[in-house]
Parts: structure tokens; sequence; C-alpha cells
């Protein structure tokens, strides 16, 4: 991923968390994806060192709620570190349409120039 687009997903990634917006760890983003009311995801986004399990697991369920599913190219450790967290989630979803909106636009042109 080019390091421009990287740099404002992880932003925005950053705001969503301040803003209370982020579902961080992959238990929890499993329920928001579930959920019907306040506190569903928009977006959830897996780490590329997730193991191939929960990526079937957390993609089948995205699918069968119709939420969108995205992998990072970065790793869970960094994720981590970019958050702020003291551990290494591979799972976030992200609460808020127009955070979702934002990191999908820039996935979609790291994914136009690759």
């Amino acid at each position: 991923m080019k390091n421009k687009s990287l740099t404002r997903i992880t932003g925005m990634l950053g705001f969503a968390m301040r803003a209370g917006r982020l579902v961080i760890g992959t238990e929890l983003v499993l329920r928001a994806v579930a959920s019907n009311g306040r506190g569903r995801v928009e977006l959830v986004l897996v780490t590329s060192d997730a193991s191939d399990a929960t990526k079937k697991r957390v993609f089948s369920k995205c699918e069968f709620y119709n939420t969108e599913a995205c992998l990072l190219p970065v790793d869970s450790l960094e994720l981590g570190k970019l958050l702020g967290k003291v551990f290494s989630p591979v799972t976030v979803g992200v609460a808020d349409e127009a955070f979702a909106t934002e990191i999908k636009k820039a996935i979609a042109v790291d994914g136009d120039k690759s």
C-alpha cells in the first residue's frame, strides 16, 4: 500500500478511535456486526497476519450481515502501535459512516494505483 493512503487510513482510524466510533477486537467486532441498532459497524478491517480461520469467520459474518470488510496491509502489532494499544488487535470495526467512507476511499485510491 502506498505510504500516503496508509497514512490517511491510520489517521482516520485514530480520529474514529478518539471519537469513540471504533470497535477493537474480533469478538467485539463480530457482535457489533450482528447488532441491529446503535453501535453497528459500517466497515470491518482485518490485519494481514490474521489466521485463515479468523479471516473466514469475519468475512463470512460480514457477508451474511451485509457489512463491508477489507484486508489491511499492516500486521496486528503495527495496528496496535498505531492505535496506541499494548495488545495487537487483528480486527477493528468502524462504527461511523463518514469515517468508513473516507477509509474506503483511501483503500480504493490505493487499489487503483497498484
